[in-house]
């Protein structure tokens, strides 16, 4: 009996990071605006907001990024889709060993929001 796997694809939306507004939303191109699923990060105007973003911005501004929609999820009140984020790997297709939701949160920018409604479990990342 084969027991089908789900995970993010090259066949997944994907685009490049046009603007990052906080820790954990950002802007990609020929999709929309865009909020990590399952993580919430410090609001700007707080040095640690500030710090999130930087984070942010120094790993995901022009570049191609790919994106697992939580499809049970709706969309936030800013107009944000929740996605789990992936970067490109060496071959072009998405890096599906760590998504940036989980490495915001390894590197302390961002917290664990967990959200029963959520298509994602933070524990499988």
């Amino acid at each position: 009996m084969l027991i089908p796997i789900c995970t993010a694809s090259s066949d997944y939306p994907s685009g490049i990071v046009t603007y990052v507004a906080d820790g954990d939303t950002l802007q990609v191109q020929g999709f929309g605006l865009v909020s990590l699923s399952q993580v919430n990060c410090p609001e700007m105007g707080t040095i640690e907001g500030v710090h999130a973003r930087e984070f942010a911005l120094e790993r995901l501004l022009n570049v191609v990024v790919f994106l697992d929609k939580d499809d049970q999820a709706s969309t936030n009140s800013d107009g944000s889709i929740p996605c789990l984020v992936y970067l490109s790997g060496p071959n072009g297709k998405p890096n599906l060993n760590k998504s940036f939701n989980k490495m915001v949160v390894e590197a302390g920018f961002g917290a664990i929001k967990r959200d029963p409604k959520a298509e994602f479990d933070p524990a499988l990342w």
